[in-house]
């Protein structure tokens, strides 16, 4: 998913930086971490409230999960794992102090937020101290090559849009017409991978609009939508709730009952089962279904522990992503024998298909998933189900 937002963050991300470059990890903090002896921190950045709160914190109680996992087993080369955590509130403005916290913490990895802009400044300080940092899922194609201790669980916007794009065209659709959400970078890349790939197939875009997640109504691009030739075979929702949400209640109130796709950003039910309790027609290209039905056995029972940790139905794959992300740095440092950061990404970057949750690979020139397997889910009577997957070539 998610998400650079056009609110660009590049001056206080490197203001912010500069002006921490200075600061070291306490001794106290670092001894435990770096004599053998003492637990493994692993640091976990994200918003505990605001936009991103509703990926976030489902992120965390997955890496929660994976370090009970993980310890109960007997931990990493022997020693436990210790997660600490730093809320920076979907705050663009707390990236860089984050990281530099998490440091001071004593972690010699971190988990950082899923948007670019909002975990770039965290990444961007924590690899700066020789550290690992890893999104648990942003779609922003800048992750991949962030630098060289930087990764991202997830998969890029253009190849997910690809995606939407494949299952539209292998369903018979022959137009689409695209709405993008102008409050993110992610939004734009997700529909131009949606209209490259679907041209690619032979497929035909009718129209194009804009609006913004803030938006309260989108009456204008409705009209326009209407005075299109036709109605679209499909839409390209490029965006996520709020705003996604009030596109598909405003379309469907205006009689517009052309199928919807969307990326991961759309997951759950949370956003309809109560303004529009009996919604069709709406798909998503997910990573993982969370609603027992993935193809994937490992991942309905690793949905079940997540539900009991959370003591409610999990709403996306979010919770998935935090959980493979720390298998994924246990993995690494079972593989390097280290908790350096060089040697923890030279282990990382070997990743072919490594079952940490689900498979994931890397490489040393492209630090997100090119392989990934999608799950395409359909929301028929108000409850999502997994219909197929789809592949793409990658980016």
């Amino acid at each position: 998913m998610i998400r650079g937002t056009r609110k660009r963050a590049a001056g206080v991300m490197v203001t912010l930086c500069l002006a921490l470059s200075a600061c070291t990890m306490s001794t106290d903090t670092a001894s435990s971490n770096h004599d053998g002896t003492g637990p493994i921190t692993i640091g976990f950045i994200g918003g505990m409230s605001g936009v991103f709160a509703p990926y976030e914190k489902p992120a965390l109680d997955g890496a929660k999960l994976a370090v009970k996992e993980i310890n109960a087993a007997g931990g990493v080369n022997g020693r436990r794992l210790k997660l600490v955590t730093e809320d920076n509130k979907s705050d663009i403005n707390e990236s860089a102090r984050a990281g530099q916290a998490i440091l001071d913490d004593g972690a010699v990895a971190s988990l950082v937020p899923v948007d670019l802009n909002y975990g770039g400044g965290a990444a961007q300080v924590i690899q700066g101290a020789g550290k690992i940092a890893m999104s648990v899922g942003g779609g922003s194609t800048q992750w991949a090559k962030f630098g060289p201790l930087v990764y991202n669980v997830g998969t890029t916007a253009t190849s997910d849009g690809a995606a939407m794009a494949q299952f539209a065209h292998d369903k018979g659709i022959k137009d689409a017409y695209l709405m993008v959400d102008t409050i993110s970078d992610f939004s734009q890349e997700l529909c131009d991978g949606f209209k490259t790939r679907f041209k690619e197939l032979g497929g035909r875009i009718l129209g194009s609009d804009t609006f913004n997640n803030k938006d309260t109504s989108l009456g204008a691009q409705i009209t326009r939508m209407k005075s299109a030739a036709r109605q679209p075979g499909i839409i390209a929702n490029c965006s996520f709730p709020p705003g996604g949400a009030l596109m598909v209640k405003q379309l469907r109130d205006a009689g517009i009952d052309s199928p919807l796709i969307s990326s991961n950003g759309m997951d759950g039910d949370f956003w309809f089962k109560n303004s529009m309790p009996n919604l069709s027609g709406v798909y998503t290209v997910d990573w993982a279904s969370v609603w027992g039905d993935d193809p994937a056995p490992g991942v309905n029972k690793l949905v079940k522990d997540l539900a009991k940790a959370q003591g409610s139905q999990p709403q996306n794959q979010f919770g998935v992503t935090g959980y493979i992300a720390v298998k994924a740095i246990a993995a690494a440092m079972r593989k390097a024998g280290s908790t350096d950061g060089d040697k923890v990404a030279a282990a990382l970057n070997s990743f072919k298909h490594e079952d940490v949750g689900i498979p994931l690979t890397f490489d040393k020139d492209f630090h997100m998933d090119r392989t990934r397997e999608y799950r395409i889910l359909q929301v028929v009577n108000g409850r999502p189900k997994f219909v197929t997957t789809v592949k793409t070539a990658g980016n």
